[in-house]
């Protein structure tokens, strides 16, 4: 039987859940909104599948992967980085594969989605800071697959690292792209805040961005869409990247190393103007990728989609999440602690970028630098 003692050992990816032939095992929210298993012990006999289908550890060491720069000019507009995630899913539609990624529903929620045509895979498209609910997606992978499909599934590594060990008997039909993943946020503070937005504006979200394209590749901020308005800030990416609302699971990652449980590696190419000067200067994004497996490799050969190309080396200093995970915020218990006992607004006020300790912290900072 499973049994989570500790939040920083289960990554929330639902393979045990699917993987028990019992149905003993839901994925429950705990006050943050990430999902945990729950036994239900009067179904449970104690078989132990979930424990073996669990693949949150380390992986033995596997050969350095190649990497490349590489960029989809017509595909940037509408993509964050270089577009290759969407050339990626096109690609794989096109070869008659299933493909599986996060998408945003219309109430905000992010869920992992199943595409079979091109139409669906715009809903696939743009990054979402915000852990995916997995729920009864690994079950669906492998139903696809024993079914004799062939299956892409995106998403984080160990999201991966889940699908994959569920469907290991099928590996040969199963292709696996993660991304270089900083942590998964808080979903339950991301509707906190998309609410505290709309009653400040006094008006119903239509719309939300992370990055939004039109404000450059370099833009690290949230644009929300109130209809004709739109705001434009930085106060939920904050939290994000100062790691005061991460999954716990996310500080001890096991995957946060070049031993990836996938066969294809996403990012930004963060540091391109400088390591291939004149090959993405103009701003607008370049991809990363990284195969590791032959099967990564002989996919990502070419594309029907034009792109620009080049190999790289692995960049160590710009992609710090490609060899270690992140490290908590000494106030990350703290945050989450005010966040449940008496919500977003007393949470954003104690800890946002516009709190006293926040701004007194960085003019400690800044006077540092000067001496």
């Amino acid at each position: 039987m499973i049994s989570i003692t500790d939040r920083r050992q289960c990554c929330g990816c639902s393979a045990c859940a699917d993987a028990c032939p019992h149905r003993a095992i839901t994925m429950a929210e705990d006050a943050m909104g990430f999902k945990y298993p729950s036994v239900d012990a009067s179904l449970c006999v104690d078989c132990g599948i979930c424990e073996d289908v669990c693949m949150f550890h380390p992986r033995e060491s596997v050969p350095e992967p190649s990497c490349e720069a590489i960029r989809f000019p017509e595909l940037m507009d509408r993509s964050q980085s270089g577009g290759l995630s969407f050339a990626l899913m096109r690609k794989a539609i096109r070869g008659g594969y299933v493909v599986y990624g996060a998408a945003m529903d219309e109430d905000f929620t992010v869920r992992h989605r199943r595409v079979e045509s091109e139409d669906g895979l715009d809903s696939l498209r743009l990054s979402k800071y915000v852990q995916s609910d997995m729920n009864g997606i690994p079950g669906k992978v492998l139903e696809d697959l024993e079914s004799g499909r062939k299956v892409l599934f995106t998403g984080t590594p160990c999201q991966c690292a889940g699908v994959a060990s569920l469907a290991s008997r099928h590996r040969n039909n199963l292709l696996l792209a993660d991304i270089i993943c900083h942590g998964v946020p808080s979903p339950a503070v991301w509707k906190s805040f998309l609410k505290y937005q709309e009653s400040k504006a006094g008006k119903r979200l239509t719309g939300a961005l992370f990055r939004d394209p039109s404000l450059g590749w370099h833009q690290h901020k949230e644009t929300l869409i109130f209809g004709d308005v739109k705001l434009v800030d930085n106060e939920y990416t904050d939290l994000f990247y100062r790691h005061l609302m991460l999954r716990p699971s996310c500080t001890a990652c096991p995957y946060a190393s070049l031993n990836r449980p996938s066969d294809i590696t996403m990012a930004d190419c963060w540091g391109v103007e400088q390591a291939l000067p004149g090959f993405a200067d103009d701003n607008l994004g370049c991809s990363m990728l990284i195969t590791h497996t032959a099967s990564g490799k002989e996919f990502c050969q070419e594309f029907s989609d034009k792109c620009q190309r080049s190999p790289i080396e692995l960049p160590k200093d710009k992609q710090p999440n490609l060899f270690a995970p992140s490290k908590p915020h000494k106030s990350a218990k703290s945050f989450e602690n005010v966040y449940i006992r008496e919500g977003y607004a007393a949470a954003i006020r104690r800890f946002g970028k516009d709190s006293y300790g926040y701004r007194l912290n960085q003019f400690i900072k800044k006077v540092k630098r000067h001496l």
